[in-house]
């Protein structure tokens, strides 16, 4: 196993890599010394003294640096870590983000091995996030996992400490949507897929009062917005495919959307004809353009948008 490694990237996959390198590392250099710098605060000659000077209670010792892309700025580093054996020595660097192209990155690269961790996208999302549940011990219903998928917005880090709080609510048992929305917090973020499911069936008395309770609740407008248009743009599209004869399968295939969710999307399009759907989408667009000019309040659009499109039932 190499004694130097570098790991960028998405922050959930990259701290599972640390732990497990950590691991083989204490195994094979027999309980070392660990020592831990943020790149900010390592100096050059910390980092050149630690490499080459001989540990006080230990044979062995294993540096970590977070913030990696902070040593960047002294041309320095590079040379130190290209004049290091470590054989009884280990460095590991970690960072957000880093330049592939600079000096550090390459003397890394040549001495050790370097991983990049891409962020999950709305395909893989589902699989990462089953395989967190699998690795807590957490067991939910498909329409709990399904609602947990939605509400974490891709963040791997967050599913992963919501599913610790789920393992400590419900051992060895399966758990419901319900009970997932109780445990999870979600600050009012759940309930925007709940506005768009009462929207799209028409039921617009429910749809206002979520819209309300999310503006309570803190939940930015104009992310609300955002989704709004990004989920008509997703019904036209799937309205488009289905009618040229693709499956749900294929539908999803091409759109990146969930496959249930394709399904949801095309009961979901019974209730609107294409053109109504063009001009929700167009009504849509015109007042973003309003609130970029100045012209009008992202929530009075919102309201707008909802009563004009989705007059409430007498």
């Amino acid at each position: 196993m190499e004694k130097i490694v570098l790991y960028h990237g998405e922050p959930y996959q990259r701290r599972k890599a640390i732990r497990k390198t950590l691991a083989k590392w204490r195994e094979d250099l027999s309980n070392p010394e660990i020592y831990k710098f943020e790149g900010k605060r390592l100096e050059p000659d910390k980092l050149e003294q630690l490499l080459s000077g001989a540990s006080l209670f230990s044979q062995t010792k294993i540096i970590r640096v977070s913030q990696t892309e902070e040593l960047l700025e002294d041309d320095s580093f590079p040379e130190i870590i290209r004049n290091h054996s470590y054989k009884n020595t280990a460095l590991l660097l970690e960072s957000e983000s880093i330049n592939k192209g600079s000096s550090l990155y390459r003397a890394i690269s040549d001495k050790g091995e370097t991983k990049k961790f891409s962020h999950p996208t709305g395909r893989n999302f589902p699989k990462y996030v089953s395989q967190i549940l699998n690795d807590h011990q957490v067991q939910l219903t498909s329409d709990a996992k399904r609602w947990l998928i939605q509400t974490m917005e891709k963040d791997l880090l967050r599913v992963e400490k919501e599913a610790e709080k789920l393992k400590l609510y419900g051992e060895n048992e399966e758990l419901t949507r319900d009970v997932v929305k109780d445990v999870v917090w979600a600050r009012g973020k759940d309930k925007m897929f709940d506005f768009f499911d009462a929207l799209f069936t028409r039921h617009s008395r429910e749809a206002i009062e979520l819209l309300e309770e999310m503006l309570k609740e803190g939940v930015d407008e104009g992310k609300i917005f955002f989704m709004l248009a990004n989920e008509v743009r997703k019904l036209i599209k799937v309205q488009a495919l289905a009618a040229d004869g693709l499956s749900n399968k294929e539908i999803s295939s091409e759109t990146g959307i969930y496959n249930w969710l394709v399904k949801k999307k095309r009961g979901q399009l019974n209730n609107f004809t294409g053109d109504e759907l063009e001009k929700l989408l167009h009504l849509l667009y015109r007042e973003d353009l309003k609130f970029k000019q100045g012209k009008t309040d992202i929530v009075d659009a919102l309201f707008r948008v909802v009563y004009r499109n989705f007059p409430v039932e007498n």
